[in-house]
């Protein structure tokens, strides 16, 4: 794992690469890759990269990056790991390539000179790739079809330039540092801006299964190269076949992702996740190391003696911190910092501190659980959306007419909370029922909470990513994007499994993998995901939603896995998540509570021309009060406050 940037000449005169330049953004990522650092330009085509080195595979200088070809026609800055490299790298040596090191870093050059962009559908892992051919003149930057690991880039006044993190991108002259207006209006919702947004004017993240493709006439294209929709397009429905399958990609996917030249340690929470991956990891190890942290003041998410049950069961040498809110608040200014612009998910505070607990015990790769929840359907919101859907919703719909319900919300709303007035709202007009696994503030609690004019305007970066794309000032938008999307790759597909797509398209990457990214590489930590495999993804998508939602059991499916390794009552327990205790902060904190209140009594924060502190001070009032548990919004705008500008 590391971190990556450079830029490009588009349509500059007299231009040079400055090396200067190149320092600087490697040094605003430094903490991604501590163990070496690389650079290279060229003048003549006016294009530079440098790259932060985290060694895992092939720890000697033969793996340093940027890295070229023996014929020096192809220069690749990579970050992530390839976890099929071994088998490529066999095909290729068939094919009479030779390697000079043992790096997947390698394997990438020759992949691309043989199959040229087409090699990226051969692989299995998380990478953000820049590859440039000096050959044809022609730059690829590329994100894993997942999203596993981020990449920005930005086009401004004749330079398009990329980044791991938005930070090292600010080094170069040439860019400007405003805010997105609609960028934040959909943050407001989501809890991050979603792609190819950020906060950021002309800053974007390129989206999970995207690409880029910049010609040698200097001509910028998008392209979308992965859908597990389409790959996972079949549907299977025998129960026992699912099982026998998903445990058989599991345990490859658990065996691939523990390939590594450093040690390998697991984040265990105690939960169904994380246990089954120490179950199937400690077949592979008799040393492996846990770890996990809890909150003093969070006594409902502490699953200390669930995660001290599987450590024993399976001899792992475990590891757990206990943190105060002080050591929270502490940590809070840096936490935002490496998060680049605001992720409001309180989750980031405990990956923050297991991450370091982890590296301070000499762990570099650890695995995680992220993704088994979206893939299998592990919430028991999504259970509450689907029950209510086929109850009410569905049949609402069907058999109320339209002009019957829009009648209806005009005659109710009025009477109604905000929230109940938004459902009936997208009843009336024929709007999904979920928009996302987290959602903050909803369309009609923005009205006297968003300051900005909310005219409509143009992004042609936006448009040319996500063609029809509908800039307005609704967040609705986000969400009817790519359920149009999904219905035009599954026009068959069910109210499950497109619950399940959209969190793919937007909150599992942009939010729950990009807050893993962040927060393990804040400590020179590598995180890998093997529920997010991409055979296990793929299978995932195409087993049926019954077997993932059945007899009001949620994640039904990998429960059933789960039985062959995990004690019962553990699979079959109430969920807990993995958390932090914010409502309690926000309400009675000795430090929290009192940062909140002088961050709203500030007349000079840079965030009153875009949100009405007024009525900010009138939810945290509530909050206080007990009256409404308003701490999801509340977190969420002191991560923006805390934005520096």
């Amino acid at each position: 794992m590391c971190g990556i940037a450079g830029y490009l000449n588009l349509t500059r005169q007299n231009f040079k690469v400055e090396e200067s330049v190149l320092n600087d953004m490697q040094t605003a990522i430094a903490h991604r890759g501590p163990d070496g650092i690389g650079l290279w330009k060229d003048d003549n085509f006016g294009i530079g990269f440098v790259h932060r080195r985290l060694s895992i595979i092939d720890l000697s200088d033969a793996g340093n990056q940027p890295m070229m070809d023996a014929e020096k026609t192809i220069v690749i800055c990579f970050n992530g790991e390839i976890y099929n490299y071994q088998q490529i790298r066999k095909e290729l040596q068939n094919l009479g390539y030779k390697f000079i090191s043992n790096s997947d870093t390698e394997v990438l050059i020759y992949a691309y000179k043989n199959w040229g962009i087409d090699f990226i559908k051969k692989l299995e892992g998380i990478f953000a790739i820049a590859l440039f051919d000096l050959h044809k003149n022609e730059f690829y930057l590329i994100r894993d079809n997942i999203g596993v690991k981020p990449v920005y880039f930005s086009n401004q006044n004749g330079v398009f330039a990329f980044a791991s993190e938005i930070k090292a991108l600010w080094q170069i002259s040439y860019f400007s540092k405003e805010i997105n207006d609609l960028g934040l209006y959909h943050y407001l919702t989501f809890l991050v801006s979603p792609a190819p947004m950020t906060l950021y004017k002309n800053v974007y993240k390129l989206p999970a299964g995207f690409y880029i493709k910049i010609d040698c006439y200097k001509k910028v294209e998008y392209h979308k190269w992965y859908s597990a929709v389409i790959a996972g397009s079949r549907e299977y429905k025998n129960e026992k076949f699912c099982q026998d399958e998903l445990h058989r990609l599991l345990f490859a996917s658990i065996k691939k992702q523990m390939i590594a030249d450093v040690p390998v340690g697991v984040f265990l929470s105690g939960g169904v996740d994380s246990s089954l991956n120490v179950a199937l990891m400690s077949q592979f190890s008799n040393n492996l190391k846990t770890f996990n942290v809890v909150f003093e003041d969070g006594l409902e998410f502490d699953e200390r003696s669930w995660a001290k049950k599987v450590a024993d069961k399976f001899g792992t040498n475990h590891h757990e911190k206990v943190i105060s809110e002080k050591e929270a608040f502490d940590a809070f200014s840096n936490i935002v910092y490496h998060q680049d612009e605001p992720l409001a998910d309180w989750v980031c505070i405990p990956l923050y501190f297991v991450s370091k607990l982890a590296r301070e015990n000499g762990i570099t790769v650890v695995q995680i659980g992220e993704g088994a929840d979206e893939l299998f359907s592990g919430y028991g919101s999504y259970a509450n959306f689907v029950d209510f859907y086929k109850k009410w919703w569905q049949p609402t719909q069907k058999h109320l007419p339209k002009i019957v319900r829009q009648f209806l919300y005009r005659t109710a709303s009025p009477f109604l909370r905000s929230q109940y007035s938004d459902y009936l709202r997208n009843l009336a007009y024929d709007r999904s029922l979920f928009w996302g696994g987290a959602v903050a503030f909803r369309e009609s609690a923005k009205k006297n909470l968003f300051l900005k004019s909310r005219e409509k305007k143009l992004d042609p970066i936006c448009s040319k990513i996500y063609q029809n794309f509908d800039l307005g000032f609704d967040s609705y938008n986000v969400v009817d994007y790519h359920l149009s999307e999904f219905k035009k790759l599954d026009p068959s597909g069910d109210f499950l499994k497109s619950m399940i797509y959209l969190e793919f398209q937007n909150r599992l990457p942009e939010l729950l993998l990009m807050r893993a990214d962040k927060m393990t590489m804040a400590h020179s930590l590598e995180g890998r995901v093997p529920f997010l495999d991409k055979n296990l993804v793929e299978f995932g998508f195409a087993i049926s939603s019954d077997l993932k939602y059945k007899n009001g059991i949620t994640k039904y499916i990998l429960k059933k896995v789960a039985e062959k390794h995990l004690p019962h009552d553990l699979i079959y327990r109430k969920k807990i998540g993995f958390a932090a205790p914010v409502k309690y902060w926000l309400s009675k904190g000795k430090y929290f509570k009192p940062y909140f209140e002088s961050v709203l009594q500030d007349k000079n924060n840079f965030w009153r021309q875009y949100i009405n502190f007024a009525e900010v001070q009138k939810l945290f009032a509530q909050h206080i009060a007990g009256k409404k548990d308003l701490s999801p919004q509340l977190w969420l705008l002191l991560n923006l406050f805390e934005v520096k500008i």
